[in-house]
Parts: structure tokens; sequence; C-alpha cells
């Protein structure tokens, strides 16, 4: 088998299992074994001297947000001086974005010698394309020299294939209803598979403000007390300010949501308290005002095009997809004054479109509804019926056109669109990836 290039390889590993998701650690676990990767194995925090011989690793999960609180621990970390690695899915442009190594994505000859090492110990074994993912990541990782490594959870925590680490630190960042064939299709269970990632007596931060028991329960039976949002951490949006401690920041110019910058400033307490006196300049008050300030995600809460009076409106392009994502992306568009919403939406069948899109009811819009072409996209027609049922400003009539594919919806909302109008692209990964590639 002669495999040169990075899309070689990822055609190879798209085909190497029959399901796209099967859930199990079992598989991905005797890979992990075989290629001898020694991270975050029942590591105690309080055992790490403060030359940092060894890595501390922090598990994110999440309905939301586990990519931007992901971000901005590496942002704090790397303005700290510290090394630092994190995997984070799924990617918009190119698969490279799902490694990074001290803020760099790994290069493609780099990813595909990874892959190498994972084929000549895979022996017999079938891994998903997201498996193979994150082998790769914990490969890189222990070939670099790190300091922290930051690990977002794939799908719930429990049996998703990062939960074969055991974290140092683990961080849930909120719990909605998404992936219900998979978790459950209450917040209690989904809340249980989320809690698969705690481990006995580590440090854990929930920054979900109304935490499910189940969740709870599962930190009790492990000896865990959690650091809860709105009990040890606080974020106050009235003030716009965020409080870890004795310590206050100020979040008025944060470019991600900062329900989730306050869950990542509570994982870096954790982080400080535990690794060693030299690192407490994690928490700088210098160093994390930058951090707050500049940390932002391709595709979250991204800005397109700047407004510009009476010439051109703003553009937002956002990966919400489920009703907790899409209730917070219109409480950002709140923020903007403009006259009418043009929404290019294009969303997965498995969502709960119908529900999503109701976040935007009383909103003055018009839509524009985009077939996904992936066998999991839903097409538009689904799209329009979920948008025709949403409830518009003043009961006006919502205009609401389909299109073949995310591009052309696009192209036709910013040639409709006033300068005093707003554009959103929302929905998938796919549709915003889509856009972006413009």
């Amino acid at each position: 088998m002669s495999l040169n290039t990075l899309e070689q390889w990822l055609r190879f590993i798209e085909r190497n299992h029959p399901s796209e998701i099967d859930m199990g650690l079992d598989r991905c676990s005797s890979v992990f074994t075989a290629l001898n990767i020694r991270m975050g194995v029942n590591q105690n925090l309080s055992d790490i001297d403060a030359d940092q011989t060894s890595v501390v690793v922090i598990t994110v999960a999440g309905t939301n947000g586990k990519g931007t609180t992901c971000a901005f621990i590496e942002q704090a970390c790397l303005k700290a001086g510290l090394r630092v690695g994190v995997y984070s899915s799924p990617h918009l442009i190119s698969f490279c974005e799902r490694i990074r190594i001290n803020s760099q994505q790994i290069t493609e000859p780099a990813l595909c010698a990874v892959f190498e090492t994972i084929e000549s110990k895979r022996g017999n074994t079938t891994l998903t394309y997201f498996e193979y993912a994150t082998l790769a990541a914990l490969q890189a990782f222990s070939e670099a020299d790190l300091d922290v490594v930051v690990l977002e959870v794939g799908l719930g925590g429990r049996l998703d294939a990062v939960n074969i680490v055991d974290p140092n630190i683990a961080v849930i960042t909120s719990i909605g209803l998404d992936h219900q064939n998979y978790l459950g299709d209450t917040k209690e269970k989904i809340g249980f598979e989320k809690a698969g990632v705690f481990r006995a007596s580590i440090p854990t931060v929930i920054g979900e403000p109304n935490c499910p028991q189940s969740m709870l329960k599962k930190a009790s039976d492990l000896a865990i007390e959690p650091m809860l949002i709105g009990k040890d951490f606080f974020y106050n949006e009235r003030a716009q300010s965020v409080k870890v401690g004795d310590q206050y920041f100020d979040v008025t110019k944060a470019k991600i949501l900062k329900q989730n910058v306050a869950t990542a400033i509570a994982a870096l307490s954790c982080l400080a308290t535990h690794i060693g006196s030299e690192h407490k300049r994690l928490l700088n008050a210098d160093n994390m005002q930058y951090v707050i300030e500049n940390t932002h995600v391709i595709g979250r809460h991204q800005l397109l095009q700047k407004p510009v009076l009476d010439i051109q409106p703003a553009v937002i392009a956002d990966v919400a997809h489920n009703e907790d994502s899409a209730l917070q992306l219109r409480k950002m568009i709140e923020q903007y004054d403009y006259n009418e919403c043009h929404i290019v939406v294009g969303m997965l069948k498995d969502k709960n479109i119908e529900v999503s899109l109701q976040a935007f009811t009383d909103m003055k819009i018009a839509w524009y509804c985009a077939t996904l072409p992936s066998a999991r996209g839903e097409n538009s027609s689904r799209i329009a019926s979920a948008a025709a049922n949403v409830k518009t400003k003043m009961d006006r009539t919502a205009s609401i056109d389909c299109f073949d594919d995310p591009k052309t919806a696009y192209a036709k909302a910013i040639e409709r669109a006033k300068p005093n109008d707003i554009g959103l692209v929302m929905g998938s990964f796919l549709t915003v990836a889509a856009v972006l590639a413009l």
C-alpha cells in the first residue's frame, strides 16, 4: 500500500471502518497501547515538578463551546510560556486544523508520517475516521516536547475515543440536547455520558449553569468536588465580568462566548494551582486581559464582513447547529443594529432543525436554505418547512428560498442584503466551511 499524500490517507481512513460513528473504547485503546503512548496515565498533579517533566492533560467535553474553551486555554498557556498541544474537531478547511502544536497546525507531511506510524501498529483493528484522528493527535503530541495537552471530546464523553486518555483536569462546558440517538433524549442522560471524562479526585470544572444531577452524582461517586459556575466561579452579564477566586476579569471585548471564557479561566486556575509556582503567571491580570480580547476561533461568531455605513452589511459565520447554540447566536445578533437578517442555513439530518430555528422567532428574516453535499446533509426543503414555522416580527411573511448548496445560497443573500441589514451563515460545519472557502 502506497499512500503518499494527505488526501490519499484521508480517503483510506474514511473506508477503514464500515461505520462513521461506532461508540466504544476497545479498538482505539488497543492501538493506543500498541503505540506505547505515555500520556495522562493516572498522573498525580501534585507530583509534577515545576520544570514540567510530565505533560498535563486537560479534557474538554460538553454540548457547545468546547472548541472556543480549548482555544482560550491554549492561548493562555502560550502567553504564560508553556508548550501546548490542542486536539479539536471537526475541521473547516483542512484536516490539519485538528492538531495544533504551540498554536501551529500540524503539517501535511508530518501528519502523513503519523498516520504511517499508526498503520504500522494497527494490525487487524479497524478504526473509525475520528479514532484515527484522535490517535494521530496523541501520537503527534507524544513526539513533541509539551507541558500541556488539551483534548476536545468529539461525541459525549464516556465512550468517545478521547476518553482512552486519563485527564489530569476535566472540563464540561455546557449540557444541551444534541446527538440524542447516541447520548439519550434528556439532559440527565446526556450529562451522565459527558461525565464519563471524570476521574477519581481530579480537579473538575463544570460551566453548565443548570448542572444535571446525574453529573453531580458521578462527581460524588468519584470523590470530586467540582468547580461550578454560579457557585465557585461567575460570569456577570450585566457587569461584563468574570470572577474566579478573588480575581475579576473584564470580558467586554471578548470575541468568544463569555460563559466559555469563565469556564476556561476556571480550568486555568486549576492548572495554575497544581503545576508549580512558576506558572502562577497563567492568571496574570495583563496576560489574561490580552487573551480575553484576542482569542477567536474560525467559524465561531466570526465576522466575515465588517459593516460599513451605507455601503455594506455585517456578515457573521457561526457553526450553531442545535437549540442552545442557536439561542446564543440570537443573543449575539441582537447586539447589532440592523433592519433585516439574511440567514444562510444548512444542517444535518440528525439535528433538531425545527427547534433550533425557533431561536429566531420575532425577527425580520430572509431565509436562504441550502442542501448539504453529504450523506448526512439535510435537503433544503425540510429546512424551508422549519423556517416557515418561525413566527416573524409583526407577523410579516418571511422570504424563504431553497438552494442546492451553501455557496449559491450565500451569493444570493449577499446580492439581496442592503447596507443596513445583517448576514448570518449558520448550521453545520459544512455550511460555514463552504462559505469560508469562497
